[in-house]
C-alpha cells in the first residue's frame, strides 16, 4: 500500500501542512501571525537560489538538447505543437474561470503594497533588461530565461569547447539541485507557517474557494483529456490515428496517474507510440523532447492559479494581464515545467513577474499539489498526440534522412 503512495508523499505531506496551518491561523490567530518570520525565512532561501537555478537549469538543458541545426523542420515543429498546445488550454480554463468564478465574491485583505495589476505592462522590461546585473535579480526572471535560451543555443552550436561548457553546467546544475533539496527539507514548516500567519486574518470561507478552484481544474483536465485528445488524434492522423491513439492510451494514461511523474512515463509512453504505428525514428526524436517542452497540464494550471489569484485579491483581469498569464503559462509549460527539482518555480515565477504578494505563494501551492496527478496525464497523454501530428506535418521524409537526423553527434 505505502508503495502506492509513494509518488504522492511530498505532496500528500504539504497538503497537510498547508491544512494544518490554516486551521491553527483560523483557530489562534494571535499566535499565528507570530509564525510568519519562520515562513519569510524559507520563501527567502528559495528566492535566494532562484536565479542560479533558472539559469543554469535552462542553459543546461539547452545547451544538451541537441544540435539544433541537424534538427531543423523536425524541431520546429515540436516547438510550434507544443506552444499551441500550451496556449489552448491556458485559454479553456480562463474561460471556464470566468464563466465559474472560483472565488464567488471571497476578497482577502492583504495590507502589504504590491504592484499587481497596476497600469499597462511593459513587455519590453519584462523580457529584457538594459544591464547583464539586472539579470541576477528575481525580478527579472523572463529577461533571464530569454537570455538563458540564448546562450544554451550558442554553447550547443561551440563545437567541442561548448561540451565542456556544457559538461561544466550539468555538474553545476546538480549542486544546485541539491541546495534546493536540502531548502524543501524544511518546506512543510516554512509554507505552514507563512500559510497559518496568512489566514489568521482572513475570512475562513477561503477555503471553500480553494475546493471550487480545484473542481473547476478537474472537470477541466477531464474535458480537455477526452475531446482535445481526440481532436488533437484526428490532426495527426486522421479516424485511423483517433482509433489507434484510444487503443493504447490507458497505459500511459495510468502510469501518469500512478507516478506524476512525465519523465517517469516517458518508457511507457515511447512504447504506446510504437504500438500505435507511429515511425520509430519519429518517437525517438520527439517523445525525449516533448516531455521537456510540451506540458499543456503546467500550462492549464498555471492559468488558473493567475486568474484564482487576480480573484481573491480583487484585482482586475485586465488585457494587458490575460497576455501576460498566456505568456506566462506557455513558459511555464515549455522552461518551468522541465526544469527538474525546481520546487515552487512555478509559483515564485508567477509572483515575481505579476509583482503579487508573498502571501499567495502558499495559495499557489495548495492548488498545485493537489491538482498535480491531473496535470502530469495531461502533459503525457498529448506528448502521445504531438507525436502523431509531428509525423503528419514532417510528410513522408524517406527513412534514412530521418535516421540521419536521429543519430546522435558525432
Amino acid at each position: 500500500m505505502w508503495e502506492k503512495i509513494e509518488p504522492y508523499k511530498s505532496s500528500i505531506i504539504l497538503i497537510m501542512a498547508l491544512l494544518g496551518g490554516a486551521m491553527f491561523g483560523i483557530i489562534a490567530p494571535e499566535v499565528a501571525i507570530k509564525l510568519k518570520p519562520l515562513g519569510s525565512l524559507f520563501l527567502n532561501l528559495l528566492f535566494m537560489i532562484i536565479v542560479p537555478l533558472v539559469g543554469i537549469s535552462v542553459l543546461s538543458s539547452i545547451a544538451g538538447m541537441t544540435d539544433l541545426r541537424k534538427l531543423g523542420k523536425i524541431l520546429a515543429i515540436i516547438l510550434f505543437v507544443s506552444i499551441a498546445m500550451s496556449i489552448i488550454p491556458a485559454l479553456g480554463i480562463i474561460g471556464l474561470a470566468g464563466i465559474y468564478d472560483p472565488a464567488q465574491g471571497v476578497v482577502i485583505d492583504l495590507t502589504n503594497e504590491f504592484s499587481g495589476g497596476k497600469g499597462s505592462t511593459d513587455f519590453v522590461g519584462m523580457f529584457t533588461t538594459n544591464d547583464f546585473v539586472n539579470l541576477l535579480s528575481k525580478s527579472n526572471i523572463l529577461a533571464l530565461v530569454v537570455m538563458s535560451i540564448i546562450g544554451g543555443i550558442a554553447i550547443g552550436q561551440s563545437g567541442e569547447k561548448g561540451k565542456r561548457v556544457h559538461e561544466l553546467l550539468e555538474a553545476l546544475n546538480e549542486v544546485i539541485m541539491k541546495v534546493v533539496s536540502l531548502i524543501m527539507v524544511i518546506a512543510p514548516v516554512g509554507l505552514g507557517a507563512f500559510f497559518a500567519a496568512t489566514m489568521a486574518s482572513q475570512d475562513p470561507e477561503l477555503l471553500a474557494t480553494f475546493a471550487r478552484a480545484i473542481v473547476l481544474f478537474f472537470v477541466a483536465s477531464i474535458l480537455y483529456y477526452v475531446f482535445g485528445s481526440i481532436v488533437y488524434s484526428y490532426i495527426g492522423g486522421g479516424i485511423k490515428g483517433v482509433k489507434s491513439f484510444w487503443a493504447n492510451a490507458a497505459e500511459p494514461s495510468i502510469t501518469a496517474l500512478g507516478t506524476c511523474s512525465s519523465l517517469g512515463t516517458l518508457p511507457v509512453n515511447i512504447r504506446a507510440a510504437k504500438k500505435m504505428g507511429i515511425r520509430d525514428e519519429i518517437v525517438d526524436i520527439c517523445l525525449p523532447l516533448l516531455v521537456n517542452l510540451n506540458k499543456g497540464g503546467v500550462a492549464m494550471i498555471a492559468a488558473l492559479k493567475i486568474v484564482f489569484i487576480y480573484s481573491v485579491l480583487g484585482l482586475p483581469f485586465t488585457f494587458d494581464v490575460f497576455a501576460m498569464t498566456i505568456a506566462i503559462a506557455v513558459l511555464s509549460a515549455i522552461i518551468v515545467g522541465g526544469i527538474p527539482g525546481g520546487a515552487f518555480l512555478g509559483e515564485i515565477f508567477i509572483v515575481t513577474t505579476l509583482g503579487l504578494p508573498l502571501e499567495v505563494i502558499p495559495m499557489l501551492v495548495v492548488i498545485g499539489a493537489i491538482t498535480d496527478a491531473p496535470a502530469t496525464l495531461i502533459n503525457v497523454i498529448h506528448d502521445l498526440n504531438a507525436t502523431q501530428i509531428v509525423e503528419r506535418f514532417i510528410g513522408r521524409q524517406k527513412e534514412e534522412e530521418v535516421a540521419y537526423v536521429a543519430a546522435p553527434a558525432e
